[in-house]
């Protein structure tokens, strides 16, 4: 009876390489050289940053020069949360700020201005100037921002961030911060010299103040003329300058 052979495996002194060796070497190697695609190659560096404040081109400096220490940096390893926190910390203008990413190399930067308190506006200028309640100047624009406008001749030095200087123009500011806070339907308030200001109602009526003189107390007697249709039939304007108001 013949005994069968037990086929008994030894190693081959040549390296063998088959797909179960070689498969998973493949796939490391794809994924470490994705990894090092993405986060080392200059195909995903930023170069091009697109800035808005408040849905206008960004103007200031500052914030420019910010962004741009960005410009080459790895768009996966930018941490967002980080620059908010530096925009938003660095710059008493900017309320809110939001950065997204569109590969490969596209940051998309939209900041919103602290809430406007008022405006100044020059005459004949389609541009406003808008100012935080501390008469601080936040931005320019050429979109209404719905505020208390003041108009004045010019011509203005204003920089971003600073506050007015001028006190006759901080005078007319507040006075139209006052009488939006009354109610009142004032159409525009011009700044016309050191001793005049124009009010020009949605009525079409103009009253003229002076900063001189005490504003509530020509506010109450605008209040009590205008309280009388009888009295403002056909008047134009309402001077409450003087002790007692001046109708024409």
């Amino acid at each position: 009876m013949e005994v069968p052979k037990v086929f008994h495996p030894t190693r081959s002194k040549y390296l063998v390489f088959t797909t179960d060796f070689l498969l998973p070497i493949f796939i490391s190697l794809g994924i470490i050289a994705t990894i090092y695609f993405m986060l080392f190659s200059a195909f995903f560096q930023v170069t091009t940053i697109d800035c808005t404040l408040d849905f206008a081109e960004c103007q200031d400096q500052n914030i420019i020069a910010e962004l741009a220490k960005l410009q080459n940096k790895n768009i996966f390893t930018l941490k967002t949360d980080n620059i908010v926190s530096r925009l938003t910390s660095g710059d008493f203008t900017i309320r809110a700020a939001v950065i997204k990413k569109e590969l490969p190399g596209l940051l998309k930067v939209e900041l919103q201005s602290v809430y406007p308190v008022v405006a100044l506006s020059l005459t004949g200028d389609s541009n406003w100037v808008v100012l935080d309640a501390r008469f601080r100047v936040i931005s320019t624009t050429k979109i209404d921002p719905n505020v208390p406008t003041v108009i004045v001749s010019g011509p203005l030095t204003l920089t971003i961030g600073q506050p007015i200087s001028d006190e006759l123009i901080i005078q007319t500011l507040k006075l139209a911060q006052k009488l939006s806070d009354q109610l009142f339907s004032v159409k525009t308030v011009s700044l016309v010299d050191g001793d005049t200001i124009e009010l020009v109602l949605t009525s079409g009526i103009k009253a003229i103040f002076t900063p001189k003189k005490d504003e509530m107390a020509q506010l109450r007697s605008l209040q009590t003329v205008l309280s009388d249709a009888t009295i403002t039939a056909g008047v134009k304007t309402i001077d409450v300058r003087f002790a007692q108001p001046v109708l024409r």
